[in-house]
């Protein structure tokens, strides 16, 4: 016994060494990626004590942020990236093996599962689904341990639930969708911990599911607190919250208001499948004696699942947020022999297959990544060719950059009419007004907004990417009181000349 553990320990520290080695060429990369560069903006302006979403936006929970300010820099940024990486797989393995409830290579292969699916959808890029799955895996964990998948133990058991709760909270501080992970853990203790509709309403006034509300909710409460004391709680809850109301529905609507965005996306058809399967799981329980292990992989893959199709948009790092209890699901088809567990499964394949088509989601080629960086390690190709591989505005980044370094000084502001919002942390210089995209200019409306920051604290570069989108109210600005003092790759680069 001692050497089948030995051997499953050496299999699991080679899945962690594995992710470590995947994840060293991100260290390496150049400041590329769009949301990264927002993340790292928005970093360096919480560093220079600017308020989240008063002073700056973007439309994510602050914690995100508050890693990159905590990081500084995109290389540090990555290396927390691989960190959080290691110990997510690492607490999913204790998950899984809590989970199993045997001594056999079930975790192992579930860890490793989960570290191939979870690399695969730009599992090298620091977006808020890879931060937001650790705490969520905690949050199941301590279920876990508290539930009747292993023995109650009365003793902490109310800080327990609390603790479930929190850290499910953490991770919707993360990722808003992490609600849904929180969602699926709490009608799992009420409903399918439950022998009956009586022993399942009972619980609804448990204070156990109580304390994880609690526990969820505290976090949320507090950060609004804390931003309403910094004169941000209207644009907080405006932007990191509600506006995500708007932008999930965003993606697929058609033209016709009448109709309303929610079902032209398909997310109320998607709520009504949601419901449906909750209860299809329950009935599946409660008649035909569903395992609880099934239960409870196949009710978080679901919730799961519903979290990263809430937009219908097609980019691939939502699926990390599935691709956990995926891992878990994927498993059972070799634990449970049962005919109902057998069907549960396969509908969620196949639920899984079909809203992978219908969406659409993108691929990126892997393999001509690494083949990048390995011909640039070993010398092959030149860093501008390296640089290229990600984009031919990444040369032309670092060169404006380093221009904005050379010309103004690092209290200075700079505008950048584009979206490349890496250039402000590559240079060290914050924007004139709140939004680091145009983008986001263009999609709330806020040319007012921008101009008048813009005349008020008067930039001492403005930065026109022509990426065909005017702003004339900009364009009579640049007329007025710059001067265009360079040409860099198809930027154009104006000078303040009046003060």
């Amino acid at each position: 016994m001692g050497k089948r553990l030995t051997s499953k320990l050496t299999v699991l520290i080679i899945i962690l060494l594995s992710i470590a080695v995947l994840h060293l060429p991100s260290l390496f990369e150049p400041y590329w990626y769009g949301d990264e560069g927002i993340y790292l903006t928005l970093g360096m302006a919480v560093r220079k004590g600017l308020v989240l979403y008063r002073d700056i936006h973007d439309n994510k929970p602050p914690l995100l942020y508050w890693t990159a300010a905590l990081a500084g820099s995109q290389f540090w940024l990555k290396f927390i990236l691989m960190v959080w990486h290691l110990a997510t797989i690492a607490v999913f393995y204790r998950l899984a093996k809590l989970w199993s409830g045997k001594d056999n290579w079930i975790p192992v292969i579930a860890a490793g599962l989960l570290a191939a699916l979870t690399m695969l959808p730009e599992g090298n890029i620091a977006n808020g689904e890879i931060f937001m799955i650790l705490p969520v895996i905690g949050g199941m964990l301590i279920l876990t341990q508290i539930s009747k998948l292993k023995t109650q133990n009365s003793e902490h058991q109310e800080f327990n639930y609390l603790l479930t709760g929190f850290l499910f909270s953490i991770g919707f501080l993360f990722k808003v969708p992490a609600v849904f992970d929180f969602a699926a853990a709490a009608i799992f203790y009420v409903f399918f911990l439950s022998k009956n509709i009586r022993e399942a309403i009972s619980r609804i006034f448990n204070k156990n599911i109580w304390l994880m509300v609690i526990g969820f909710f505290g976090p949320i409460i507090l950060s609004l607190i804390y931003y309403a004391t910094r004169g941000g709680f209207e644009p907080y809850l405006r932007s990191a919250l509600l506006q995500n109301v708007g932008y999930l529905s965003s993606w697929k609507t058609g033209d016709n208001p009448a109709v309303g965005p929610f079902v032209v996306s398909g997310l109320t058809f998607r709520a009504i499948v949601l419901l449906i399967g909750t209860i299809s799981l329950w009935m599946a329980r409660l008649k035909f004696k569903l395992s609880l292990k099934t239960s409870f992989a196949s009710l978080w893959f679901l919730y799961a699942l519903f979290g990263a199709l809430l937009s219908a948009r097609p980019y691939p790092h939502y699926l990390i947020q599935p691709a956990v209890p995926a891992a878990l699901l994927l498993v059972i088809l070799f634990i449970d022999k049962t005919k109902i567990a057998k069907v549960v499964v396969g509908a969620q394949i196949i639920t899984a297959i079909a809203a992978y088509l219908f969406v659409g989601f993108w691929n990126y080629s892997i393999w001509s990544y690494y083949r990048n960086f390995f011909s640039w390690a070993t010398g092959n190709k030149t860093q501008t060719e390296y640089f290229a591989f990600f984009g031919e505005q990444v040369n032309r980044a670092y060169k404006i950059a380093e221009y904005v370094r050379r010309t103004t000084s690092p209290e200075d502001r700079i505008f950048i009419w584009g979206d490349d919002p890496y250039i402000y942390p590559l240079s060290e210089r914050l924007p004139s007004g709140r939004y680091t995209v145009a983008y986001h200019v263009v999609d709330f409306n806020a040319y007012d907004e921008t101009v008048a920051a813009v005349k008020f604290k008067m930039p001492k570069i403005i930065i026109w990417l022509d990426y065909g989108r005017q702003f004339s109210q900009l364009s009579a600005i640049i007329s007025s009181d710059y001067v265009r003092a360079e040409d860099i790759g198809g930027a154009a680069i104006y000078r303040l000349v009046r003060q």
